[in-house]
C-alpha cells in the first residue's frame, strides 16, 4: 500500500473503494438547511474525524435518514439535538483533537475551484476548509492555526487552478482514487468527507476542451485530465463524475481506470464499513422455458443507470417503491461494485427484490468504462473483477454501453455526426467478455442505450443483444416497440427496451403494457436473453 494511503483503511482483495472500520459508536447531526459555506467546513471536519474508523453520520438530504435507521440501527448511535450551523461548534468541541487548522479557500466566484483545492489540502494536512470570514471566527474561538491560504495566489483559469495543484498536491494524494466534483454543487457535499478522509486528489475540468491555452504552457483541459489520470495505476478508481459524460469516460477507460458515479453519495464511509447483516441472494423467478408459439413478440424492459452508486443511494429507492413494482417482469441495472463497497444497500436490494424483478450488472461491470477505450492488456483482469463480483451477488446478465472516437470528444457537431446508441459492437471485445465472463455464470450481456433497430447474436455461446430505446415516456415507449414490431416479420421477435431511469417509473412502464395490449409476451431481460440463446439465434 502507498504511503499516502490512511492507516487502517482496508484496500485487500483488489478492492475498488477502501473499506472503512466497522464503526462502534455514531453521533447523528442534520445539516440540511445548513448553508453551503457551513455544510461544507462541516464536511471536510467529519472526514477528519471519521478515519479510519466513522464516528459521525450526516443528515445531507432526506434519504439518509432512511438508510440509518434501515441499515445501521444495530451501531449504537445518538441523535445529536444541534442542527444546521449549529452542528460545527458541537463537532468541534468533541472532535476537536482531529484538527490541526484551517484551510482557506477563496469564496469568490471567479475563485470557487479553490475549494476543490482546499478539500484536496484538506486531506493532507489534517484542516478544516473555511472562508476568510469562518476563518477569523475559528481561530478567536478555538485558536485554530492557518495551516493554508489559498487567497494568496491569483489564478485566473480553471487550468491554472489544476495545474498549480497538479503540480503541488497529486504526488500526496491517494494513489487509488481520484475524483471530479463540481465546486459549486451543494449536493456534492456528501462526499467530500470520503474525499477527505481518503486523501483523494480532487479537480473539476472539461474534458471536451482540447485547445491550447497560450497562457498556460499551451496546455489544454483535456490535456491536463489525461497527465491526471497517468498518475494512477490500471484498476485505480474515478469518483464523482465530469462536465461531459461520453469525454471524460473515454479519458479514463484509456488510463484503465473505474468509474463509479458518486457525486450526490452521501455518508461513504459508513456504506464501506458496515456489513450486510444476512447474506442475501436474488430471489429466483419462474422456470425458464423455450416458448413455442413462433409468432409471439417477446418484450423485457430493462432501466438505465444502475451503475450510478448515488443513484442507487437516491433515486433507485424512489423508483423501488413504486407500487407498481413487482406487478410485471423488470429488469434493474444495479452496480455489481455495491457488494464489495457498499455491502448494506447491496443487501437491501437484493433481499427486497420481488419475484418479477432481476437485478442486472450495470454498464459495463466493475465499475462504468468503455471496451473500445480500454487497454487491451488490462481487460482481462478487469473481466475478472466483474465476473467476480456479479458472482457474488447473483447476477447473471451485464448491460454494457460503448462509444465511437467521434463521441469520445464529447462535441456536439462531431457526436451528433452518428447515433449508435452506445452500442457495444467491437467484435473482438464481445468474444473477450463472452470467453471471461461465461465461467461465473453470466448467461448474456445488453448493449448500448438503443437502437431504432434491435438485433442479436450468439458469440461463443453468449447471446449479445442491441438494446431497443432510449425511452424517456410512456408514448415513446409504446412507439419504440410498436414500429421495431411492424419493420419486420421475423417470428418469434425479442425486444428488450432501455428505460430512461430518471424520466419513467415502474407505473409508466405497466402504462405502456397496457396500451400494448394482446399480442406482446412480457418477460424479464435474462428469460429474453435464454430464449434467444436457446433458438440459437
Amino acid at each position: 500500500m502507498s504511503s499516502n494511503e490512511i492507516a487502517g483503511l482496508d484496500w485487500a482483495a483488489n478492492r475498488l473503494l477502501p473499506a472503512f472500520q466497522t464503526p462502534q459508536q455514531v453521533d447523528i447531526y442534520d445539516i440540511r438547511g445548513a448553508s453551503y459555506e457551513a455544510q461544507l467546513t462541516i464536511a471536510t471536519l467529519v472526514g477528519l474525524i471519521n478515519r479510519p474508523q466513522p464516528r459521525v453520520y450526516l443528515l445531507v438530504n432526506n434519504e439518509d435518514d432512511f438508510w440509518f435507521k434501515t441499515l445501521f440501527a444495530s451501531v449504537q448511535h445518538n441523535y445529536a439535538t444541534e442542527k444546521k450551523e449549529d452542528v460545527l461548534a458541537a463537532l468541534l468541541a468533541k472532535y476537536g483533537s482531529s484538527v490541526k487548522g484551517l484551510i482557506i479557500y477563496n469564496p469568490s466566484p471567479d475563485a470557487v475551484d479553490s475549494i476543490n483545492i482546499a478539500t484536496t489540502l484538506s486531506g493532507q494536512r489534517d484542516g478544516i476548509i473555511v472562508s476568510p470570514a469562518q476563518a477569523a471566527a475559528l481561530q478567536s474561538s478555538h485558536q485554530l492555526p492557518v495551516l493554508f491560504n489559498l487567497n494568496q495566489f491569483n489564478w485566473k483559469t480553471r487550468l491554472q487552478t489544476y495545474q498549480w495543484a497538479y503540480d503541488n498536491l497529486l504526488k500526496d494524494s491517494s494513489s487509488r482514487l481520484v475524483a471530479g466534483i463540481d465546486p459549486k454543487s451543494l449536493g456534492a457535499i456528501g462526499l467530500r468527507s470520503f474525499l477527505v478522509a481518503t486523501r483523494t486528489f480532487v479537480y473539476w475540468l472539461d474534458s471536451r476542451d482540447a485547445l491550447p491555452d497560450i497562457t498556460n504552457i499551451l496546455s489544454s483541459e483535456r490535456n491536463l485530465m489525461t497527465q491526471i489520470f497517468s498518475h494512477f495505476p490500471a484498476g485505480a478508481t474515478h469518483l464523482g463524475w465530469f462536465i461531459d459524460e461520453g469525454s471524460g469516460v473515454s479519458l479514463t477507460s484509456d488510463a484503465a481506470i473505474t468509474v463509479l458515479a458518486t457525486d450526490l453519495f452521501s455518508n461513504l464511509e459508513t456504506f464501506t464499513g458496515v456489513p450486510a447483516n444476512t447474506p442475501a441472494t436474488p430471489k429466483a423467478g419462474p422456470a425458464i422455458e423455450t416458448p413455442q408459439a413462433a409468432n409471439n413478440v417477446y418484450v423485457s424492459f430493462t432501466v438505465s443507470d444502475g451503475d450510478n452508486l448515488q443513484y442507487c443511494q437516491h433515486h433507485m429507492l424512489k423508483l423501488w417503491n413504486d407500487p407498481a413494482r413487482g406487478s410485471f417482469p423488470l429488469g434493474w441495472t444495479i452496480s455489481p461494485v455495491l457488494i464489495q463497497g457498499t455491502p448494506a444497500l447491496a443487501s437491501y436490494y437484493m433481499s427486497t427484490a420481488k419475484a418479477n424483478d432481476e437485478l442486472i450488472a450495470g454498464p459495463s461491470g466493475a465499475g462504468y468504462m468503455f471496451p473500445s477505450r480500454w487497454p487491451t492488456q488490462h481487460l482481462p483482469a478487469f473481466l475478472e473483477r466483474t465476473g467476480q463480483l456479479m458472482q457474488e451477488m447473483g447476477l447473471n446478465a451485464l448491460e454494457v454501453l460503448d462509444t465511437t472516437t467521434l463521441q469520445a470528444s464529447g462535441l456536439p457537431f462531431l457526436s451528433g455526426l452518428r447515433q449508435t446508441g452506445m452500442a457495444f459492437n467491437d467484435e473482438q471485445a464481445q468474444r473477450t467478455f463472452a470467453q471471461a465472463l461465461t465461467p461465473y455464470g453470466i448467461h448474456g450481456l445488453l448493449s448500448g442505450s438503443g437502437l431504432a433497430n434491435p438485433s442479436w447474436k450468439i458469440v461463443d455461446g453468449m447471446p449479445i443483444y442491441q438494446n431497443l430505446g432510449l425511452a424517456s415516456n410512456v408514448t415513446e415507449a409504446v412507439n419504440l416497440i410498436t414500429k421495431a414490431t411492424a419493420s419486420t416479420s421475423q417470428r418469434p421477435l425479442f425486444l428488450n427496451l432501455y428505460i430512461l431511469a430518471w424520466s419513467m417509473t415502474p407505473g409508466n412502464i405497466k402504462q405502456v403494457i397496457q396500451q400494448l395490449g394482446n399480442g406482446y409476451e412480457v418477460v424479464t431481460p435474462g428469460t429474453l436473453l435464454t430464449m434467444i440463446r436457446q433458438h440459437g439465434q
